[in-house]
């Protein structure tokens, strides 16, 4: 799909709006099948509103943004810099405009999925816990658990994969849904992946190399604002081929998704687990698989005057042997992979639409929240029946 040309629309769009969207365009071929289709959703949407009913969309943002002190853009202007970003989030009225544009943007996802535009596929997210935590003293996703209903299984979950994640994989596809939108699997092992072949995958382990090679970038930034955004621009555009596996730098999409992930500054970059969470609320966002694992792992005890500092490597720092943190990576994991539960919950494509599950590999049951209601949950599977309803239920036959 070429990029569509909206420059006469984006003119008419408050000016916030303008340097982000402009980016998009300008990266086009960057963005997954799902985020082009739902751009031009959108776009087309705005670009169909009445004169008047347009104006009144977007005055509450405009009234916002006349009393800030935004940067001088350009009308082509692509992207935000750190300092944009510093500005705008310095205002006083930076909380009010936030405010204001989610509800424009509420608004324009409501409208769009109300057209029937973009189809409904049933979809499916796991959230796996690893082998070898601690067993849960107090209850697991108890507010989740209001929702769904715990599923008693014949065996471990760690031996239900080896039939469930194969099966999945291997499902007949919805019409329509591009490659990038089949399955996912992001771990902190390469397990799961191993397990199905064929997948989008991204594994924290499999990507040491341009996680140091990053880690050494950022640690030598100054405490400017200057040298961040050169730092920051300059891995940006950092070759990343060479240090990835060819599956994934052979594919620019997916290459460019990554480097994002790794420069988000959210611990992507040192906590394994950070990274299976970020990661895969990005994918909910992004890309939009219409199946994706969340595979979580042990994590390593923090160690003393390094684990604090956010872009620091611990063994650089702290030559102390690396110890697995059980108890750590059970709380850890758990938050997470619930937060990877309200990701899926917040994208339109997967509300309503959505079976999530939660899991740990060494408990012979898992926790299933059904769109469709619990009532319609078994109590209890074997690992065949539980592989056989996913499957249908991708199929739209369940």
């Amino acid at each position: 799909m070429a990029a569509p040309d909206y420059k006469e629309l984006i003119s008419r769009l408050p000016r916030t709006f303008g340097p982000a969207l402009n980016d998009q365009l300008h990266q086009w071929e960057m963005l997954f099948p799902a985020e082009q289709r739902q751009l031009k959703a959108q776009m087309d949407w705005l670009a169909a509103l009445p004169p008047a009913e347009f104006k009144t969309l977007f005055a509450a943002v405009v009234q916002v943004e006349d009393r800030m002190d935004l940067p001088k853009w350009q009308p082509g202007s692509t992207g935000l810099s750190i300092h944009d970003v510093g500005v705008m989030a310095r205002s006083p009225l930076y909380p009010q405009w936030r405010q204001q544009v989610e509800k424009v943007f509420a608004h324009i996802d409501d409208s769009v999925q109300a057209s029937g535009v973009n189809k409904p596929v049933p979809r499916l997210v796991f959230s796996i816990l690893p082998s070898g935590l601690p067993k849960p003293v107090d209850p697991l996703w108890p507010e989740v658990a209001e929702l769904g209903r715990w599923v008693q299984l014949d065996r471990p979950f760690l031996k239900v994969e080896e039939v469930l994640v194969p099966a999945v994989v291997k499902r007949k596809m919805p019409a329509g849904l591009e490659a990038d939108e089949t399955t996912w699997v992001i771990e902190c092992r390469k397990c799961l992946s191993g397990e199905a072949g064929g997948v989008t995958s991204l594994s924290w382990d499999a990507l040491e190399k341009v996680r140091r090679e990053f880690l050494n970038r950022l640690n030598g930034i100054s405490r400017d604002i200057k040298s961040a955004d050169q730092t920051t621009n300059e891995l940006k555009r950092m070759d990343i081929r060479k240090l990835l596996d060819p599956a994934t730098g052979d594919s620019p999409r997916l290459r460019e998704f990554l480097r994002g992930i790794l420069l988000s500054g959210n611990g992507s970059l040192v906590f394994n687990n950070s990274f299976v969470q970020w990661a895969a609320s990005e994918a909910l966002r992004r890309a939009q698989p219409q199946v994706l694992f969340a595979g979580f792992g042990l994590r390593q005890k923090l160690k003393p005057f390094s684990s604090v500092v956010l872009f620091e490597d611990q063994n650089r720092s702290n030559p102390t042997p690396d110890q697995d943190d059980p108890a750590g990576s059970l709380t850890d994991a758990a938050f997470l992979a619930q937060y990877v539960y309200l990701a899926a919950r917040r994208v339109p494509a997967y509300q309503r639409h959505t079976v999530s599950v939660f899991a740990l590999e060494d408990l012979d049951r898992v926790l299933v929240v059904d769109p469709r209601g619990k009532q319609g949950v078994p109590q209890s599977l074997t690992a065949e029946a539980l592989t056989a309803w996913m499957v249908a239920w991708l199929a739209g036959s369940a």
